[in-house]
């Protein structure tokens, strides 16, 4: 009890340690409130769209630049909590009894948690791979879902695509609950990797067989890692499905959705909770910019672009300001939360 309190204690003291980040960040929100209410709707969209990379961003380097865990079937998930999202605000459609309809919120979470309990579910056999073995099977579960759906059209609509009925929530609305979830995952997101289970992660990254021999059970923390991401990327997904209110297969389980999450990670910075939100903005903001002055050559301008950031700047945008500021608190983990051995892992 004493140490998770001095755990909080930490937290809390970590979060609010840098006055100027928690004032940027206050201010950000804020003028990301007013978003929706003195802009066009296809402006509203541009940033809805940047606070749903922020959130897979996030999310996925919990699995990836935490726990060292590459998946490549990230998309998977999205689509998964999409795809429950709509089940339960428009049951009928599928075939589901009209009982089980629910509101939006209820629905964003019941997206999130069935993502989670899905990743929970295959994680113990997804996890008997490793390295780039582990990153085809992640794949392979997001083109067997999609697969899956594709077939199953009296559930998803198929190639014609599932419409969602929102009920009376407004964009605006549902932006504003995006934007609420944004700021709730990333808070959660740097507890976790500020936490045990984060210093935990970062030594199976580091070196798995050494964390092991220190008492630390890395599947424990694997299925913990893929579970929380996992959940996080559903709740993307449900959001996504009630703003937009049309869903397809080969749209929200598409590959596009997982290399652009990769490429706001890598743009941002890995391993950082920052970087993704960093690489969310200049990413969407690229895209739109490229897609009205050079469309015809965005994505090769893009990919080059990303070259060009993977040589000169790995460590991403937040890299290149933390080494001209020289503030590296995302960085270091606390010394404070040292997990303790698990039982399990010496048996």
């Amino acid at each position: 009890m004493a140490d998770s309190e001095h755990e909080r204690g930490g937290f809390i003291r970590t979060m609010l340690g840098n006055r100027r980040r928690v004032a940027i960040a206050i201010v950000t929100v804020l003028a990301f409130a007013t978003i929706p209410f003195v802009t066009e709707r296809w402006l509203t969209q541009v940033f809805f769209t940047v606070l749903v990379f922020v959130v897979l961003g996030v999310s996925w380097d919990i699995i990836g630049g935490y726990a060292g865990q590459i998946s490549l079937g990230h998309v998977a998930f999205f689509g998964f909590g999409a795809y429950v999202s709509a089940w339960l605000t428009t049951p009928t459609r599928a075939g589901f009894p009209e009982s089980i309809q629910s509101p939006v919120i209820v629905a964003v979470l019941g997206g999130a948690l069935g993502a989670a309990l899905l990743a929970l579910v295959i994680g113990p056999v997804i996890f008997r791979l490793t390295g780039h073995y582990f990153a085809i099977g992640t794949l392979a579960l997001a083109a067997i879902i999609e697969l899956i759906l594709s077939n199953e059209r009296s559930v998803s609509g198929g190639s014609s695509g599932y419409f969602v009925d929102s009920g009376s929530a407004e964009y605006q609305q549902l932006f504003l609950l995006t934007l609420a979830v944004t700021v709730v995952t990333v808070i959660v997101s740097y507890y976790i990797v500020t936490s045990r289970w984060g210093l935990a992660m970062r030594a199976i990254h580091d070196d798995e067989t050494a964390a092991s021999s220190l008492g630390i059970n890395p599947l424990k923390y694997k299925l913990i890692a893929f579970g929380i991401a996992s959940g996080m990327a559903g709740l993307a997904g449900g959001l996504y499905a009630q703003y937009t209110g049309y869903l397809n297969p080969a749209d929200v389980l598409g590959l596009h959705w997982m290399v652009e999450a990769l490429v706001v990670v890598v743009l941002g910075g890995m391993g950082t909770i920052t970087g993704p939100i960093l690489g969310a903005g200049l990413f969407v903001g690229l895209d739109w910019v490229l897609g009205e002055v050079a469309s015809g050559y965005s994505t090769a301008i893009e990919g080059l672009l990303i070259i060009l950031f993977m040589l000169y700047m790995p460590k991403g945008i937040y890299g290149l300001i933390t080494s001209r500021t020289g503030d590296t608190s995302e960085e270091d983990p606390p010394s404070e939360t040292v997990p303790a051995p698990d039982e399990s892992a010496t048996d």
